[in-house]
């Protein structure tokens, strides 16, 4: 049922070594494509980054290279650190992946098109869950570095997310369970 994967659902960043298939990235991608999307702008770009492949040595090192720069500590343990960890999740996820969103003929379509980018990003999280893969979306550093024309995004488009995708190890199974706001807290009805 939708509600239970929607409820079972979570962020997924530490996995196995198990690969990916491009199969199933492209199965994830198409369970993505069906997201809403008014005017029918079909606006979402992913960017798959290869295991192991030139491309995603390189937007590694541009990370690590960013968020050395960027990390507020001045201490260079720190810095030396954050950047090396930052470098190595990437590198280490079985798949990594960029969504982009196409910008609109104006403001309104800009936003909604971002909106519906974000709906896709989730269907593919949603789709992922129901075949046991786990997704950690991030608009952390992998977004905040400067990677897109390197990787093949246009300039025009907007970043909305860098997904981290593999199988789950054993320590995921284990986080606690997750509670929300019950629904009389965050609605008003009129």
């Amino acid at each position: 049922m939708v509600l239970d994967a929607i409820r079972a659902r979570r962020t997924v960043r530490d996995f196995t070594e198990a690969p990916v298939r491009d199969s199933t990235l492209e199965l994830l991608i198409e369970a993505a494509t069906w997201a809403p999307n008014h005017r029918s702008t079909e606006p979402w770009r992913f960017i798959v980054l290869g295991k192991d492949g030139t491309m995603r040595n390189k937007v590694a090192q541009i990370v690590h290279d960013w968020t050395y720069e960027n990390v507020k500590n001045p201490n260079p343990e720190r810095r030396t650190s954050s950047a090396k960890s930052a470098q190595k999740e990437i590198l280490d996820a079985p798949a990594f992946m960029y969504v982009y969103s196409m910008q609109g003929r104006n403001d309104e379509v800009t936003e909604e098109n971002y909106a519906a980018t974000s709906c896709a990003i989730q269907n593919l999280m949603l789709a992922a869950h129901s075949l046991g893969v786990g997704v950690g979306w991030s608009t952390g550093k992998p977004c905040l570095a400067d990677v897109g024309t390197a990787i093949g995004a246009e300039p025009d488009w907007d970043i909305v997310g860098a997904l981290y995708i593999g199988y789950p190890d054993d320590q995921q199974a284990k986080q606690p369970e997750v509670k929300r706001a019950s629904v009389k807290d965050v609605t008003i009805w009129s």
